[in-house]
């Protein structure tokens, strides 16, 4: 069951377009056991680490408009960057070899052995430019002159901001609202709390449209495991005003700075585990079966404990699964 979202007078949205990617809907499935270990009433958990693709995650969804908007567009290569570890990197090459598109990766800092990410990136066929600069934010540096390189060099480039982070990638969490706004109704629930991880904003500011666009059935919290919470509290409310313009959505729904909370959950930084997150990842693994990475995932459950409130809570899992592997082989060696 799907909750229809509509534009101006009732009509329904004139969305961009798509090419199919993920495997929808992901399922919604109770948490029961974890509930009770974490003292929460109903636990549900969105299960957007089954979405089928690449071990994309929750980066197919934003890929299937991502991807063609550069076919619409005539590109022949998709370009983007980030860290070496970035699953959305490895997703991007995927979708490119998906749609016969070449892949071309900006990666920060220093040519390294790759992980399970940048080995499936290489294998689906991306070839790469190292920024020689740690810092990450030297991607976005580096991006526009890596676009004006292969275009010289006689190639029609898509660029794409890291992470997937535009208005454009957005829309796919303004579906994905409704989705989980149908399942909930389908279980006879209609307020809830729903936790997300944050990273580079998209999935979060997506959802954020998509819940104005219902009329604000739920509160949303962004757990940031990777940037100051001021700072993308601001980009994730851009990134969503931005995204209900681009679908022409209905002249009410608009967001306001009391549509999203963001949490501060990058404990000791960004890429590295913290603490509470470690302890929450056993009891999910334990009691659920419930895999999340220590750099995105499990912080963000480490959230739902922090701040449980008093209804329902869904935990949206955005995936990870690569950072799982990758950080088993470091406890393995």
């Amino acid at each position: 069951m799907t909750t229809t979202l509509r534009g101006p007078a009732g009509t329904p949205l004139a969305l961009p377009p798509r090419t199919p990617l993920a495997v929808l809907p992901t399922p919604l499935v109770p948490a029961p056991r974890l509930a009770g270990a974490l003292g929460l009433g109903d636990l549900f958990i969105k299960r957007d680490d089954l979405t089928g693709f690449a071990f994309a995650g929750n980066k197919a969804r934003p890929l299937e408009f991502l991807a063609a908007g550069a076919l619409s567009e005539g590109a022949d290569t998709l370009l983007t960057g980030g860290a070496p570890g970035s699953n959305f990197c490895a997703a991007t090459a995927a979708a490119a070899q998906r749609e016969g598109l070449a892949c071309h990766l900006v990666l920060a800092g220093d040519p390294v052995p790759p992980g399970p990410a940048l080995s499936l990136a290489l294998a689906w066929g991306a070839s790469v430019t190292w920024t020689r600069d740690a810092d990450r934010a030297s991607v976005d540096r580096v991006l526009p002159r890596a676009a004006r390189e292969l275009t010289a060099a006689g190639h029609r480039p898509y660029l794409i901001p890291r992470g997937g982070a535009t208005a454009l990638g957005a829309a796919g969490y303004f579906l994905a609202a409704s989705e989980l706004a149908g399942q909930l109704d389908g279980l006879g629930v209609r307020t809830a709390r729903v936790v997300v991880a944050v990273g580079s904003g998209g999935t979060l500011a997506g959802l954020t449209a998509g819940n104005a666009a219902l009329g604000r059935p739920w509160t949303l919290a962004g757990a940031s495991a990777s940037r100051p919470a001021a700072e993308m509290s601001r980009r994730v409310l851009g990134l969503a005003a931005e995204c209900l313009a681009l679908l022409g959505a209905a002249p009410g729904a608009v967001v306001t700075d009391a549509d999203v909370e963001v949490t501060d959950m990058r404990g000791p930084g960004h890429g590295l585990p913290s603490a509470d997150g470690a302890a929450v990842a056993a009891q999910a693994m334990r009691m659920e079966g419930l895999m999340t990475d220590p750099v995105y995932t499990a912080k963000a459950l480490s959230l739902v404990v922090r701040q449980p409130g008093a209804g329902p809570v869904v935990f949206w899992h955005t995936g990870g699964q690569l950072d799982v592997v990758a950080a088993a082989q470091e406890v393995a060696r």
